[in-house]
């Protein structure tokens, strides 16, 4: 079982996944569960009633993967017969989250967030203890195992066909130096918005011709509070980022997880972070910015617009920041987690559907 509470479509670490247990184990069923949530009255009760059937899924599941948040595996304790594991959407350990934020959850979720796992997955060591807090489960139970959504960028044929796919979607920024501005979010739950930070017209107008300043929007927000104006491209905030980085020159953000995939490409970064302080402090960070980040710290869209002119990069430091955040970058880290829960791939004419869990993971 594989179940998202995030998006529409099966992307990130759920994506690699599915595809590595297919590969492994073909004869496994695997069913998907891809209801965002919504915070309208509607579109409460509608995520409601397909909760139902994920509480049931979860009772006769044998493994049940979430990347994010899910009401059926946090409300009761699940039977013994299934694992559940959790895949957290976003790379890395960045900004606080869940139960180590460090102003303290809101009720309801207080009382039930991020219960009941038997299982975290993380990109590398430096992740676990975040994580451990993050989830409140023993660190022990923490597997650095890597992302597998980050195996995409050890494979170069995908990363070059991504590159084309999204070319042919956006013929513009052919032969353009192609500027993405992809920001998280601020807030939390219904209260999320937009960074407020970039005047992207302004931008523009300092960009010279040959360049082409793109949107990516965070698909968790509602594209109606979202400012366009000055952008040459607004990409669909659907579209996985991943897809949309191969095509990207320079990446502008402020505190999006996506700085760790985008340091694999080894590609300039501009950081985008007048805030820096208030975001420290709420929802803080794991990361020293003034020390331990890669890329260029501005605090205005003049600063944003000379260092992108400035083509200079200093990429010394990705190597170390990419082991220290990334682990291996062997394209393996899907398979990784396939073989430590399913163990090897059955032998022809044996019965696959009796393999159980290795001892090592099973929940104590």
């Amino acid at each position: 079982m594989l179940a998202t509470a995030r998006t529409p479509i099966l992307d990130g670490n759920l994506l690699y996944l599915r595809d590595a247990i297919a590969h492994r184990r073909p004869d496994l069923r695997i069913t998907l569960l891809l209801e965002p949530y919504s915070y309208g009255f509607r579109g409460k009760l509608g995520y409601l009633r397909r909760l139902v059937r994920g509480m049931i899924l979860l009772r006769t599941s044998g493994w049940f993967i979430v990347d994010n948040a899910y009401l059926p595996v946090h409300v009761l304790s699940h039977r013994a017969g299934t694992t559940v594991i959790q895949v957290w959407h976003a790379v890395g350990a960045l900004k606080r989250f869940g139960w180590d934020s460090l102003v303290p959850l809101d009720e309801p979720e207080r009382r039930f967030l991020h219960r009941h796992y038997d299982l975290v997955v993380c990109s590398a060591e430096r992740s676990r203890a975040p994580y451990a807090a993050a989830f409140r489960i023993p660190v022990e139970r923490v597997l650095p195992l890597g992302a597998p959504r980050v195996d995409f960028f050890a494979d170069r044929a995908a990363v070059a066909a991504a590159r084309s796919l999204v070319e042919a979607q956006y013929p513009a920024i052919i032969g353009k130096r192609v500027v993405l501005y992809a920001p998280t979010f601020r807030g939390r739950g219904a209260d999320k918005r937009a960074a407020p930070d970039l005047d992207a017209v302004a931008l523009r107008a300092a960009l010279p011709a040959d360049h082409v300043l793109v949107l990516k929007g965070h698909p968790n927000l509602d594209s109606l509070g979202i400012a366009t104006d000055g952008f040459d491209i607004v990409m669909d905030r659907i579209t996985p980022i991943n897809d949309v980085l191969p095509a990207t020159d320079i990446l502008v953000t402020d505190y999006s997880s996506s700085i760790f995939e985008w340091a694999a490409l080894r590609r300039p970064l501009v950081l985008l972070v007048p805030d820096l302080d208030a975001y420290e402090a709420d929802p803080g960070l794991y990361l020293d910015y003034r020390t331990e980040m890669i890329g260029v710290q501005v605090r205005d869209t003049a600063s944003v617009a000379a260092a992108i002119l400035e083509r200079t990069v200093d990429l010394a430091p990705y190597d170390a920041f990419i082991e220290r955040h990334l682990g291996r970058l062997d394209g393996q880290a899907s398979d990784r987690l396939v073989a430590r829960l399913l163990g090897p791939a059955p032998v022809p004419g044996s019965d696959a559907r009796s393999a159980t869990l290795p001892p090592d993971v099973r929940p104590e």
